[in-house]
């Protein structure tokens, strides 16, 4: 086989697996599966609304709650007000649609995505300061 041959057979075999980073899993980067708006706070004050926002790429907060963990859907939440400068660790205070308040203990390198008028999102837990969810 010649070298040229043998390069056409490896661009032929090797076409199909390139289009395969589309099909989704761990960098799938697409819109979660449901509409979420949101108004980002962050620690200086600016505000940012936000829709198709995700924690981690979920659609809800996990945390600990003391020696176990816990995970609330969006659904449930109205407004998450976090504290502390933990490097790792930060307070996140939930308000309920429904029912008390809970406080949960989060990684502080959690990643808050949305959609802007004007691009993607994107911010730290120990940047924020609070994330308001819309009324459903």
């Amino acid at each position: 086989m010649t070298a040229r041959a043998r390069a056409f057979a490896i661009l032929a075999l090797a076409l199909p697996l390139l289009g395969m980073g589309a099909l989704g899993g761990a960098g799938g980067g697409g819109a979660p599966a449901r509409n979420y708006e949101a108004v980002f706070v962050d620690r200086d004050g600016t505000k940012v609304d936000a829709k198709w926002v995700s924690a981690g790429g979920e659609l809800a907060l996990a945390g600990e709650l003391g020696r176990g963990s816990l995970r609330v859907g969006f659904d449930d939440i109205r407004k998450v007000e976090f504290s502390g400068e933990g490097r790792d660790d930060l307070k996140a205070k939930l308000t309920l649609r429904e029912g008390d308040p809970v406080e949960l203990t989060v990684r502080s390198s959690l990643s808050f995505t949305g959609q802007t008028a004007v691009g993607q999102y994107r911010i730290r837990a120990r940047d924020l300061e609070s994330v308001e969810f819309a009324a459903k």
